[in-house]
Order: structure tokens, then C-alpha cells, then sequence
């Protein structure tokens, strides 16, 4: 008996296979949406809770900062029992300007990514080996640890141990373990792991004894079982007042322990670990529930249009002997069936559709982790709600109708779509809003990449040199640049105003300043085009250009000779206009900048000027350092730098215009059963309009204006509400976009043409057919 129903449902299926397709493409593209969405949301959410100590594991910071000096954690360990254990981890960014530096290994240089770590840090984390033993990998200070895909590019199939790595063109390093790819966690993927000793190899002042370099590295120190190290917060705050020249300041005031569950959206300062963005993660949730909604909406809208078919079948069955009962529970099972296939199509599509998620959200989605036995009873749970739940009111509506109504035709009278309506109407809201927020959001972000900085961003290209070496090959590099016809002008610096330079934190009048230093040669200036106010003519090779806000903050004239760093009168050669770092949302900062001859400094970037075709002079420019250099180029446009620096708002941005694509596609699907569904409840009445003297285009204006009216409702309730949100959205940017009318016109009328697209060839199809079959049928 149930095959025999089984099959009739499958025949039922097969007699309407364009409605079918509807009712499936539409649930199983948003389903697959829903379980990439669910992957990486959770992913996002339980970052690094896979350590066997995460309960136990902090991240040692101040109330502004979650980094620390180099050599604090060890200190601390000495002084208090309550910690068990420290490790460092340290981005080769300290050093080089970048994560990545050339590596030298069997004959070939590649870029890549490093971080200096202490020799416990495979006992202290929970990461996993794929080659060597946790207790000996890094037990000497030249052996490193390469991650499995890393391993897997360099050095193919052969085993990487034992393996020779050159770093700098004379540190060398053996490979004495290979781990899995750090993944969800605050803690960096990396390509190379070496050992935190080794840092001073690369960087002399890295001292831990001085903690010269405040807020370089990543301190994690882990909590003795039964002790509490918020207890004695104030006692190590007090101790680092005698040792650590950055609580002495009182530049930090208190002891932070963020625990490593909560790092990773923790809103203090970092640069050195993964942070992830909460906002992005309820966003997704919020989105992901809506098109979920929006399916079971479509689903619903496309059964109810099916109800005049499926009615006659079920009189039928009722006359038979079949109870109300299982008339309702039939349409429920049928419902999740179609609900299970939809799941397993949108669960294959899900894995075809990820790498370009993965794209848009710069992250690996796991989708191998969910399927656990538990997450796929889950799932079976869901699939049966979410069936029963889309199933509920056609199956109400079906098995409440009394047979001799359905055998009289008087179904479809009673069946007045007041559901279907609000749906439709609902769906068109969202909708609106979608699009009017994708249209507010893309243009405030362009908005932020086109705004003036103070300074020239077009067709010059940022190289980093802290990798290449010594200076003589900075300089062989830089001069080699000058030579190329697309290069008008190349400068050395210490620092770009995108990178800020090196902070000098001094102390001035009880207070701390913090100076963003830029270290310049005499053609930094020209071609960036920063603009100089007064000129000082002053020759000491000591004197520096101040901006505007750095002469506010000690207070100085525009006229003034001298100025506080470190120590008292200081040659000031000249006052500059006051320009962004990074990007137009930074606050203003005090700027010092020295023009000092190549031979006086040791170089971070290379920046370089093309002219003509940025495309050909970017090609000229990459081909002569891999020529040089003999490892893939580094190098970026500033105004990409710039562009790149709103990823964040990008991606939001661009996430919130493809769900406002699919909401147009799935409300698309749910007007197109709505239309069908009431032609055909008033097919009779347009028969009869038509005799009594309507023409064929009076009939397709009152059926298409029907479906306008919902969409001008759906407009009226949606424009204040999306209005009122991108409102409070663009109050958070300084520098924002006018709100204008136009974005949310352009919406609805957007919402309008795809409304009159969908219904007119029914409306059509419907105006013009001939009454008498209409009326003969009834």
C-alpha cells in the first residue's frame, strides 16, 4: 500500500514536471545555501575550542592591545605559579614588512609564509602532526616545521624531512616534522614553523630581557589547573611598572587575559593573528533564516497553486473510504520526501558551489567536518521539520475540503489566497530591501576606495625589501627600476603611508605621542605628491617634515624651528599637509617624516612610478625582480592596497547583493505559482468579463496590475524600515555616502519590472484565450 501511494505521489510528480522542478530547484538551491552558511557559521563560532586546554589557554594583553613584548610571558611564569605554561608566536611581519619571506630549498626560492613559535608549542596547542612526534620537533633551534600542503608543494611526494630551508641567503634550517594546516583557529596558517630563538637571527633588537618591541608578538600563556590569573591582574600589573617600560608609561594601565575561545573576536588591536568578524557571522545567519523562509514560502505558494489538482485526487480517495487523518498525513510524508530530495541535492551543490564561497569569504568551509553521525541525525530532523512545516497548510487546506465541494467545483471559490498574498507581499519587502541595501552598501564602499587621502595612490607600485637582504641589493633592485621605459620614478623608504612607518611612542608633557616615522629618500615627497606648507631650509641630515595635527599636539606655531622627540629641540625642516594613513577611516595621526640620502637608512619598500599603460609598466617592473630576485613577485599597487584595506566592507557588501539576487530568484518562483495559481481560480470569471464586452487588454491590466499592487504594498512597508537600518549602518563611517531616495526607487522599480516580467505571459496567455472553454470547464 505505501509503495502504491508512493507511486501515486511519483506519477503526481511526473503529470506536473514543470511545477515539480520549481518546487525542487527552488528548496534545494536554498538549502544549499543554508548548509554553506550553517558550515562556515559554525566553524566562525567555535574557533579553537578543539585544544585539549582551550579552557585554560589566554592571550596575554592590555585594555587596548592583545599582543605583548617579546619576553613578558617567560617573566611572568617566574614570578607567578598560577601559570603553567607560555609559547610565543611571531609573524615573520615583525621583520619583513609581510608574512611571507624567500625561502631557499633544493634549488629554488619561494615565498613563504613564517612564524616563530617556542619549542612546546605542539604540547601547548592541540595542532596535529602528520610527521614527527609532538615531544621532538623543534628540539634543536635550527629545525622547523612545515605545514602538509606546503610540504606537498615544494617538495611533491618525497619526504620533506631532513631537507635544508635558506632564509636570508645564509640562515639555514633543517625540516624535522610536518603538521596539518592550521585551520580555524586565531593562531595564522603558516608555511614554515621555526623556533622564537631564532628570532634575533632576523632582527637583533628582539631582546627579551629590554622588551624593546612593545606589541610584537602573540603571547599565550595557559592557567594552572584550580588557579585564577584574573586574581592577580592588578599584582602583575603593578610588577610591570618596574620592568616594562609600556605599563611604566601607563600606555597600557591593566592586565588582559583574553581567553582563546573569545580571541578571535576579541576588538582590541592585533595585526599578528586571524580575527573574525561577528557582525559578518549574524549577517550570514540572519540572511541564511531568510532564504530558508523564502523557501518554504515558494513551497508552500507552489502547493497551495497545485491544491485544484491534487483536490480532485483526494475526493477521490475520501470517497473510497480514505479518513481526513490520512489524507493529511499523506501530503505531510509526501511533503518530506520532497523535502529529503531537495536536502541531497542541495547538500551535492553545496559541495560544487563551495570554492566559490570559499572565495568570497576568504576562508576554508570544512563541509567533510558536518558529516557526523550526529550532525546528519540533526540534519534528518531538520529535513523532517522543515517538511512538515511546508507541508502543514496545503495538507489543511486539502484534507478539510469536503469531497462533494471539489465534485462541484466549489473548491476553488473558497480558496481565497490570503496566505499566498501576505507571502508574495512579504517576499517583495525582503526583497526591496535587499536590493536597496546591496545599492547603498556597494556605493559606500567605493566611496571609501575613491576618497582622497592627501597624498597620490595612481600607477605606483609598493615592493617590500626586508626580504631581499642586504642594502646593496635593494639599492641593485631600485636602480635597475630606474632603467625600465614604463618607470618614471622610483624612491626608497622606511615606511609608506600606507604601512605607516615605524611608532615612536615619546613623552611629552605628561602624556604619551604616539609618531607614525617615515624614513624617506629626496624622490618619496615628488612622487607622492604630499604637499608642503612651510619649508624651514633647514640643512642638519636630523631635522623632520612635521604634519599639521603633529604641530597640534605639542601645541606648536606653524613657524616653529624645533620639536619633542625623545628629547628636546629636535630641527623641524619643514611643516606638510596633513594626509591619511592606511585609508580614509584612520584617525589622524602625528606624522614625522626625514628625507635622508639611501646610503643613510636601510630601505622597507621600493615604490615605483609607471607611466603610460599601468598593465605594461606592472609586467615591466614583475618580470625584472623575478629576474633579479629569483622568487615570485611581491609587489601591489597603493590604491589596490587602499581597495584591499575594505575587504571587510566588500564582502559584506557582496554577500548582501548575491542574497539579494537569490531573493529576487526565489521570489521570482513564488510569484510565478501565485499568478498561475490565481489565473486559474478565476479563469471562469475572465471568461465571463470577456462576453459581457471586456477586451483582451482591460483583462491583462486588472490581472497584472493584481500583482503590481502587492509588490507598491511591499515597497511602502519595506523603504522605511531598510531606510531606517542603512541609516544607522552609515553612522558608523566618518566619511559616508548622502542617503539618497534614488537607491531605494531604483529598488522598487527593480522589484516592479521583475514582478511584470514574471506575470505578463500568463496574464497574456490567460487575456487572450477563448471564454467558452473557460466557462465550459467551470
Amino acid at each position: 500500500m505505501a509503495i502504491f501511494r508512493f507511486n501515486s505521489f511519483l506519477r503526481f510528480l511526473g503529470q506536473h514536471k514543470v511545477y515539480t522542478a520549481i518546487e525542487i530547484f527552488g528548496l534545494s538551491v536554498s538549502l544549499m545555501f543554508v548548509i554553506l552558511i550553517l558550515t562556515y557559521t559554525r566553524q566562525e563560532l567555535t574557533t579553537d575550542r578543539f585544544h585539549a586546554d582551550a579552557e585554560r589557554i589566554y592571550m596575554l594583553g592590555d585594555e587596548q592591545h592583545n599582543m605583548s613584548a617579546y619576553g613578558i610571558a617567560g617573566r611572568l611564569k617566574e614570578r607567578y605559579p598560577e601559570i603553567e605554561d607560555y609559547c610565543y608566536v611571531t609573524s615573520a611581519i615583525l621583520f619583513a614588512g609581510q608574512d611571507e619571506i624567500p625561502v631557499l630549498t633544493e634549488g629554488k626560492k619561494w615565498n613563504s609564509s613564517v612564524s616563530f613559535v617556542n619549542d612546546n608549542f605542539f604540547r601547548f596547542f592541540s595542532f596535529p602532526l602528520v610527521i614527527g612526534n609532538k615531544d621532538y620537533v623543534m628540539a634543536n633551534q635550527n629545525e622547523a616545521v612545515l605545514s602538509e600542503s606546503y610540504a606537498r608543494k615544494v617538495f611533491g611526494n618525497e619526504d620533506p624531512v631532513g631537507k635544508t630551508l635558506v632564509m636570508n641567503d645564509s640562515i639555514s634550517f633543517v625540516v624535522n616534522g610536518v603538521m596539518k594546516d592550521i585551520r580555524h583557529s586565531v593562531i595564522k596558517y603558516n608555511d614554515i614553523l621555526l623556533r622564537t630563538e631564532n628570532l634575533r637571527r632576523f632582527r637583533s633588537d628582539m631582546d627579551g630581557n629590554i622588551y624593546n618591541n612593545a606589541l610584537a608578538t602573540n603571547a599565550f600563556i595557559k592557567e594552572r589547573e584550580g588557579a585564577s590569573l584574573a586574581s592577580k591582574a592588578e599584582d602583575m600589573r603593578d610588577y610591570l611598572k618596574t620592568v616594562y617600560w609600556f605599563f611604566e608609561r601607563e600606555i597600557a594601565k591593566t592586565v588582559e587575559f583574553i581567553p582563546i575561545t573569545e580571541a578571535y573576536y576579541a576588538p582590541n588591536f592585533g595585526y599578528m593573528y586571524n580575527k573574525g568578524d561577528k557582525q559578518l557571522v549574524m549577517i550570514l545567519l540572519a540572511v541564511g533564516l531568510l532564504i530558508l523562509i523564502f523557501a518554504v514560502i515558494n513551497y508552500i505558494n507552489l502547493t497551495v497553486a497545485q491544491t485544484g489538482f491534487r483536490a480532485k485526487e483526494m475526493a477521490t480517495r475520501s470517497l473510497l473510504g480514505s479518513s481526513r487523518m490520512s489524507l493529511f498525513s499523506r501530503l505531510i510524508g509526501e511533503s518530506v520526501i520532497l523535502t529529503f530530495i531537495s536536502f541531497l541535492i542541495g547538500l551535492f551543490l553545496a559541495f560544487v558551489a563551495r570554492p566559490y564561497g570559499e572565495r568570497i569569504l576568504d576562508a576554508t568551509i570544512d563541509l567533510y567536518a558536518i558529516l557526523t553521525p550526529m550532525n546528519l541525525l540533526l540534519a534528518l530532523v531538520a529535513i523532517i521539520l522543515i517538511g512538515f512545516i511546508t507541508g502543514l497548510l496545503p495538507a489543511l487546506l486539502i484534507s478539510r475540503t469536503k469531497a462533494v465541494d471539489v465534485v462541484k467545483g466549489g473548491f476553488r471559490k473558497k480558496t481565497k489566497m490570503v496566505f499566498s498574498r501576505f507571502f508574495i507581499t512579504f517576499q517583495n519587502a525582503i526583497t526591496i530591501a535587499l536590493m536597496a541595501a546591496a545599492l547603498v552598501m556597494i556605493s559606500q564602499v567605493n566611496h571609501l576606495m575613491k576618497a582622497p587621502l592627501g597624498y597620490n595612490t595612481e600607477n605606483i607600485i609598493d615592493i617590500s625589501a626586508e626580504t631581499l637582504g642586504s642594502k646593496d641589493k635593494v639599492m641593485t633592485l631600485a636602480n635597475e627600476f630606474r632603467r625600465l621605459s614604463a618607470v618614471s620614478l622610483v624612491s626608497t623608504s622606511a615606511g609608506t603611508p600606507f604601512n605607516g612607518g615605524n611608532n615612536n611612542t615619546i613623552e611629552f608633557e605628561d602624556r604619551s605621542i604616539g609618531f607614525q616615522t617615515l624614513i624617506v629618500d629626496s624622490a618619496f615627497m615628488e612622487m607622492l605628491g604630499i604637499e608642503i606648507i612651510r619649508e624651514n631650509h633647514v640643512a642638519s641630515n636630523n631635522a623632520f617634515y612635521l604634519n599639521e595635527y603633529a604641530l597640534k599636539e605639542q601645541n606648536l606655531p606653524i613657524d616653529a624651528e624645533t620639536f619633542t622627540f625623545y628629547q628636546p629641540d629636535v630641527p623641524i625642516a619643514g611643516v606638510i599637509k596633513d594626509f591619511n594613513l592606511r585609508n580614509i577611516l584612520w584617525e589622524k595621526q602625528p606624522i614625522n617624516l626625514q628625507i635622508r640620502n639611501t646610503e643613510e637608512f636601510h630601505p622597507w619598500n621600493i615604490l615605483v612610478q609607471v607611466q603610460g599603460d599601468p598593465f605594461i609598466g606592472w609586467q615591466q617592473v614583475k618580470d625584472k625582480y623575478e629576474e633579479i630576485v629569483g622568487v615570485e613577485f611581491n609587489g601591489k599597487f597603493i590604491d589596490q592596497q587602499v581597495a584591499d584595506s575594505f575587504t571587510v566592507q566588500k564582502r559584506i557588501s557582496e554577500i548582501v547583493g548575491i542574497f539579494a539576487v537569490i531573493a529576487i530568484l526565489l521570489s521570482l518562483l513564488g510569484l510565478l505559482a501565485m499568478s498561475t495559481y490565481f489565473i486559474q481560480q478565476r479563469s471562469r470569471e475572465i471568461g465571463v468579463r470577456k462576453v459581457f464586452g471586456s477586451n483582451n487588454a482591460q483583462i491583462l491590466k486588472r490581472l497584472v496590475g493584481t500583482f503590481l499592487n502587492y509588490v507598491f504594498i511591499a515597497f511602502v512597508v519595506a523603504t522605511p524600515i531598510i531606510w531606517y537600518l542603512m541609516r544607522n549602518w552609515l553612522s558608523g563611517y566618518s566619511y559616508r555616502i548622502h542617503l539618497s531616495p534614488m537607491f531605494f526607487i531604483l529598488a522598487g522599480l527593480g522589484c516592479f519590472v521583475i514582478s511584470f516580467v514574471t506575470v505578463f505571459f500568463q496574464s497574456y496567455m490567460a487575456a487572450n484565450a477563448n471564454p467558452v472553454d473557460s466557462i465550459k470547464t467551470e
